[in-house]
């Protein structure tokens, strides 16, 4: 291990937290050195300076997400997962049986139930109206919904802490960018997870 290891944002050693990227103790970004024959790159072509652009939004991906895992589990909540977040948002305050959450979601039945299962048993989401398990409509609990919230500040957070990086309009930048491309790709991606 390198005494030289990179820090991420909120000062934690890069690469920790729910295996780091993939094992490596840091990754070394190559910035753009932006527009014109220097910086961009054409059809078909690589340059080994340039990280790509996909890449680069997996890696931030990544981090962000690392980064929330951690947050969550200092919070007592270290089962919440990605995965947990989009079931709480999907249910807010509805009772929903489990077919119907499954196709809010665009998951199948039984791919709902993987889903909730471990968040029956964090206490994250309970049978609703009754205690027999061949039930199978479930609604957020507190605990859930304190989850949730925390999970929420951190979203908050970090892009405040973004904005203090690279100041308040680049920062707001990134975010319109991002924005474009979830709206572009939006034929591609469930229901529940639209704005």
């Amino acid at each position: 291990m390198s005494s030289s290891r990179t820090t991420s944002t909120f000062g934690r050693p890069a690469g920790r937290g729910r295996g780091g990227w993939w094992g490596v103790e840091s990754a070394t970004v190559r910035p753009i050195t932006g527009p014109g024959p220097e910086g961009s790159l054409t059809r078909g072509s690589y340059d080994a300076r340039v990280t790509d652009f996909g890449v680069l939004l997996s890696l931030a991906g990544v981090v962000f997400v690392d980064a929330l895992h951690e947050r969550l589990a200092e919070e007592g909540y270290p089962e919440f997962t990605v995965r947990s977040g989009w079931v709480l948002r999907t249910l807010g305050d509805d009772e929903l049986s489990l077919r119907d959450l499954a196709e809010r979601m665009d998951l199948s039945s039984p791919g709902a139930l993987k889903a909730i299962n471990p968040m029956l048993d964090a206490g994250y989401l309970e049978r609703a109206g009754t205690s027999d398990k061949r039930v199978r409509a479930v609604r957020v609990t507190e605990r859930g919904r304190a989850a949730l919230a925390c999970a929420s500040a951190f979203h908050a957070e970090f892009e405040a802490s973004l904005a203090a990086a690279v100041g308040a309009a680049d920062a707001a930048a990134t975010r319109r960018g991002l924005e474009s491309l979830v709206e572009r790709g939006s034929a591609h991606l469930p229901r529940a997870l639209m704005p």
